[in-house]
């Protein structure tokens, strides 16, 4: 999972969005917001609704290569998701901000999962209520969950290249950022867990391809190659899956610890600095 580039479709579409929103905070109380939220979202977010195809065509510029997921990087994203539950949260269930594009296989388990650091306190809490149960307002506090959209993820964890092909947390442990990580990574997201191998696996399969399309490009330009081939071989590697990897890859290489995993992928990046910054 990586920082989300910024993309804001026209100012029609979220004019729009504005005047939905004014819908549900014109209802009186938290519940009669709720109810309406989910029941109005609901009916707007369907094929043909001229604002959510334009929201949807906008998401999709946010995603890696063929509109993968932005938790996961590998399945298809196919539903708008919201970062702030719009069951919870209300008032931001229209809100372009509060949208990524995500897979059902992360947003069916992700849910109603929230929680805040509590404004009054500082504490953890998970403010989901129990599965069957109305919801009730949140406390005020800050966000648990890491937004793509605002953090990076990467400043929190790295993507372990020598073996496991897990998220590994780079924060003190103990921290409130080591508290957001774990809560994001594994708790909601469940990114490393053995249910999801196949997730690792694919991480560790886009590490070879990645190393096998660097290889390519350097043949390609060191024989002369056309710069327009050369451009193509650059954009397909920029759109392909797990994009996290190749920002990995780039990473290790920066810190000088690539080479102690792959000095061959190490020797690449050396051949070819450009790389570092595709």
């Amino acid at each position: 999972m990586i920082k989300l580039p910024d993309v804001q479709p026209e100012q029609k579409v979220l004019d729009s969005l504005t005047a939905f929103q004014q819908e549900i905070d014109s209802q009186d109380g938290f519940e009669a917001q709720s109810a309406l939220a989910k029941t109005s979202f609901s009916n707007r977010n369907r094929k043909g609704n001229a604002t959510f195809d334009e929201v949807k065509k906008a998401l999709t510029h946010m995603c890696s290569g063929a509109r993968r997921c932005v938790y996961c990087e590998d399945s298809v994203a196919d539903e708008v998701e919201h970062i702030y539950p719009k069951d919870l949260y209300p008032e931001k269930v229209f809100d372009w901000n509060n949208y990524v594009y995500a897979c059902g296989n992360c947003n069916g388990p992700k849910n109603n999962k929230f929680a805040v650091f509590r404004a009054d306190s500082g504490e953890f809490q998970a403010v989901n209520p129990p599965r069957g149960t109305l919801s009730i307002k949140p406390p005020n506090g800050e966000a648990v969950l890491i937004n793509p959209r605002l953090d990076d993820p990467l400043e929190f964890c790295m993507l372990d290249l020598k073996d496991t092909f897990k998220f590994v947390i780079i924060k003190p442990k103990g921290s409130k950022d080591y508290q957001r990580a774990e809560y994001t990574f594994d708790e909601v997201l469940r990114l490393n867990h053995v249910e999801r191998e196949f997730l690792r696996q694919a991480r560790q399969e886009a590490y070879g391809d990645y190393k096998a399309r660097l290889r390519e490009f350097i043949h390609h330009r060191d024989v002369g190659s056309p710069q327009v081939q050369l451009d193509s071989m650059i954009d397909q590697l920029r759109k392909k899956g797990h994009p996290t990897v190749w920002r990995e890859m780039q990473r290790y290489h920066k810190r000088k610890i690539l080479a102690q995993i792959d000095k061959d992928l190490d020797d690449l990046f050396d051949q070819a600095p450009e790389a570092l910054n595709w």
